[in-house]
């Protein structure tokens, strides 16, 4: 479609026109190139959007291949436009893609009454039958302006929301799990410790019919800890469930980081140090089976640790066999899921790669050309930072957040060489924070060449001074003369082009996909199609279309005020995922970023829906899943064990169709950071299956029940 080389840049966006004919489905691929360090490319067909920033993560030439979806035949016009730098289009083709189901995803949130509170999160959601009626619910974890929140399932396609704390503290992950075995389902809820200077306890939340209650005390939990990932585990195989806390590191503190209870089969824990995975680094794990002898494993990140369960209150750290060299000692991960990508049985590893907020603050610039829009984040630390900028009409300031960091003395705005000073009111500060001369002053302002006119030539105290050069060229520094905020963050519009001579902060940070080979695994990044570079919070596994195979949700943290699409990579089940950005999973008008979810099957229709949170600005949502296919499914809702009563967590799910074909899914969460879920309704996708010879669930302490000749298209229920 293009065969010669087309330029992208601030002011030239290529257009042209292509006819759709075959299949509306079709395989982007494009050659480009780059002489920055990153880029972003977007296509639009008309007005729709149907790649979304393709990350371009350094220079150099690159390979793009995206999912679109024209929809319907005939002309299309089609728009390249490009973010960061110039963008260098080498050649563009398109590929009829005839045997995938593209999943479709609609925003229910307002008709479920799942309407939530802006606010920050911490790490996704923890999904499970909290009030054992045979649905999902869920915990929604904020972190320190809206407290825990229990989300209830009402059965009909509503939910109620309430919150489990009378007030906000600094909350993080949480955990589902039945630890005194009376059929449903407690909570453990981590909090922080003041930057580790004022640790505090986790928070056992004791559930009797929906009644919760801080058994923490009573039960022994009691030591102190920077509280991150709670998780709910059978450490030594006698059916009930014990505990590890993963936590933050504490400052001047050598004792274990890591924190164990077991569980006393009485309704209180003895906690119980154990050698090495106590000292492991890392506050973010999941729990799987990576060796599949039916006993939890662990792994710790980042930097990735592989921890092999022993069943007996012990691990063996079998990172240095199993994990491939290039990987140890690496940080940069944020999110991981296990996920079988190839059907062999044996669980593989994806891990998101990204950038934390604090990483983040230190000279990170976006452009949006198409707004007008310049956004900065930068650190408060003692500097100076200076940018130019093009801007023929008035210039617009505003979205300032100055992180509060025991610094009183102000931070003014100062236009033009005569630097007359304007106070505009910031974020960043707690109400008892707030500089007396912001408490009255207006969020934003709006200012013209005149207002601001020449350069002052001395810029020594604390502020952002802007000067108009003449015609049309504008100059903004903003000047630390010692660390003054966490970070100084604003936004300019009105601007037609941006040019600065200091390094950008790459957000880029590539996911990893390791392949299980039994003793070991391997890197299969680049030949499984990930997407290029990224900044990715989080990462969900399922089979969004019920093809049979297991696909991957990726949440991406997107531009600086810029809510942008996460990525849907579906598995063609030929040894490679295929990129889609046009799902539906996206509510166009957060401003939040993409942050962590869980796929499960919220409406028990046998097809996963999506739980999903938006970072910062943003708020929780629910996505349904509208595909419109024919492929089958099965759902088996996995009961407590017949004999010995023994929970879900952790039990083996493995169904043989009539044509011989094998799955296993192995109970627990769809990917996890800082949450554990319970995903005991077992969903299964089936292409054109539609019968199944029998299903064997596997308990934790070597129970099996199997069920026989079932059919497609319903849910089963294993039998006590």
């Amino acid at each position: 479609m293009i065969n010669q080389v087309k330029i992208l840049t601030n002011q030239e966006n290529y257009t042209t026109n292509y006819s759709v004919t075959g299949s509306s489905i079709k395989r982007l691929i494009a050659e480009v190139s780059i002489d920055k360090p990153y880029a972003n490319l977007s296509l639009l067909s008309g007005n729709k959007v149907i790649v979304d920033n393709a990350n371009i993560p350094f220079k150099g030439k690159h390979k793009l291949s995206f999912l679109v979806d024209f929809e319907t035949l005939g002309n299309k016009e089609l728009t390249f436009i490009r973010r960061s730098a110039d963008i260098k289009i080498h050649s563009v083709r398109f590929e009829d893609v005839a045997d995938v189901e593209l999943p479709k995803y609609a925003n229910i949130s307002k008709q479920a009454n799942f309407e939530t509170e802006v606010t920050y999160k911490y790490g996704g959601p923890s999904i499970g039958d909290i009030d054992a009626d045979g649905d999902y619910d869920f915990v929604l974890n904020n972190h320190n302006h809206v407290p825990t929140q229990l989300v209830t399932n009402n059965g009909d396609g509503t939910v109620t929301v309430e919150r489990l704390f009378e007030h906000s503290l600094d909350f993080h992950g949480s955990a589902v799990g039945d630890y005194d075995n009376d059929g449903d389902l407690d909570i453990m809820v981590a909090q922080g410790g003041a930057n580790g200077t004022n640790p505090t306890s986790y928070i056992l939340l004791k559930n009797d019919n929906q009644k919760f209650t801080n058994a923490s005390p009573e039960a022994g939990i009691l030591t102190p800890a920077r509280g991150r990932s709670p998780r709910w585990i059978d450490l030594d195989l006698d059916g009930d469930l014990d505990i590890a806390l993963f936590n933050a590191k504490t400052p001047k503190y050598d004792g274990p980081r890591q924190l164990f209870y077991k569980n006393n089969g009485d309704g209180t824990f003895s906690q119980n140090q154990i050698a090495g995975i106590e000292h492991a680094k890392g506050e973010r794990v999941v729990i799987t089976d990576f060796n599949n002898d039916n006993i939890d494993d662990v792994v710790v990140f980042s930097p990735i640790t592989l921890w092999q369960g022993n069943g007996d209150f012990t691990f063996t750290d079998v990172t240095a066999q199993m994990l491939p060299k290039g990987l140890t000692d690496k940080v940069g991960y944020n999110a991981a899921t296990d996920v079988d990508v190839n059907n062999d049985g044996l669980v593989d590893l994806y891990f998101a790669g990204s950038r934390t907020h604090y990483q983040l603050s230190r000279k990170s610039i976006d452009f949006n050309p198409e707004t007008k829009r310049l956004d900065i984040r930068d650190d408060g630390e003692k500097g100076t930072t200076l940018v130019s900028f093009d801007a023929n009409g008035s210039v617009k300031l505003s979205d300032m957040n100055l992180t509060y960091r025991q610094y009183n003395d102000g931070f003014a705005i100062f236009l033009g060489k005569n630097k007359a000073r304007k106070i505009v009111k910031a974020k960043g500060f707690q109400p008892t924070q707030l500089p007396k001369e912001m408490k009255t002053a207006p969020s934003e302002i709006e200012f013209s060449a005149a207002d601001a006119q020449g350069w002052p030539e001395e810029r020594k105290v604390n502020g952002l001074y802007i000067g108009h050069l003449g015609n049309g060229k504008w100059q903004a520094e903003w000047v630390r003369d010692r660390n003054i905020y966490w970070t100084v963050t604003f936004s300019l519009t009105g601007l037609s082009d941006v040019s600065y001579d200091w390094k950008a902060n790459n957000r880029n940070v590539q996911d990893v996909l390791l392949v299980n080979q039994g003793d070991k695994f391997v890197n299969a990044t680049k030949k499984w199609n990930l997407p290029l570079g990224g900044n990715n919070w989080g990462v969900a596994r399922g089979d969004v279309n019920n093809d049979g195979w297991q696909d991957l949700f990726v949440y991406r943290y997107g531009h600086l005020s810029e809510r942008i699409a996460d990525l849907m990579l579906l598995n063609t089940g030929k040894g490679k995922f295929d990129i889609l950005t046009s799902h539906g999973a996206i509510e166009p008008t957060d401003v939040g970023h993409g942050d962590m979810g869980q796929l499960f099957d919220f409406d028990l229709d046998g097809q996963l829906d999506l739980l999903s949170g938006s970072e910062e600005e943003g708020r929780w949502y629910l996505f349904d899943n509208q595909t419109d296919g024919d492929n089958n499914y099965l759902l088996i809702d996995v009961n407590y064990s017949p004999k010995d009563n023994v929970d879900p967590v952790s039990a083996l799910v493995i169904i043989e169709t009539a044509s011989g074909k094998k799955y296993q899914q192995r109970i627990g969460s769809a990917g996890e950071v800082h949450a554990q879920s319970l995903l005991d309704i077992v969903h299964f996708g089936l292409g054109k299956e539609d019968k199944i010879k029998s299903a064997t669930i596997r308990w934790r302490n070597g129970e099996t029940q199997t069920l026989k000749n079932l059919t497609a298209n319903r849910l089963y229920k294993t039998s006590k």
